[in-house]
């Protein structure tokens, strides 16, 4: 089983506007991604992989939203996108197989 601990900061409001930005740009970072691997799913029926990701969203392509963060935080973005992908398709096989899958 998961867990998830809230941490609450107190913050003035400079930085409660930085904290804002930066998970909205991690947002639109991770959908980018997602449109990517779906577009690519889609039309050719393969996955993309994190180095792909990597190379196509990244700075040398100018993405406003990989480049808000360091490189390294924009790359772990990335890779929790092609993972959640490759994890979703895996049990979509499953599924087709007749593997039944339960959530709990």
């Amino acid at each position: 089983m998961l867990g998830c601990q809230q941490v609450l900061i107190k913050s003035d409001k400079d930085t409660q506007a930085v904290i804002e930005y930066l998970c909205s740009e991690s947002a639109k970072l991770s959908n980018c991604g997602i449109y990517y691997s779906r577009q690519l799913y889609f039309k050719n029926g393969r996955i993309s992989h994190r180095a792909e990701l990597h190379k196509l969203l990244g700075s040398e392509n100018q993405n406003l939203h990989y480049q808000a963060f360091y490189s390294d935080t924009a790359q772990q973005i990335l890779t929790g996108v092609a993972e959640s992908f490759k994890s979703f398709l895996g049990l979509l096989k499953g599924i087709k197989k007749g593997n039944r899958y339960t959530t709990s």
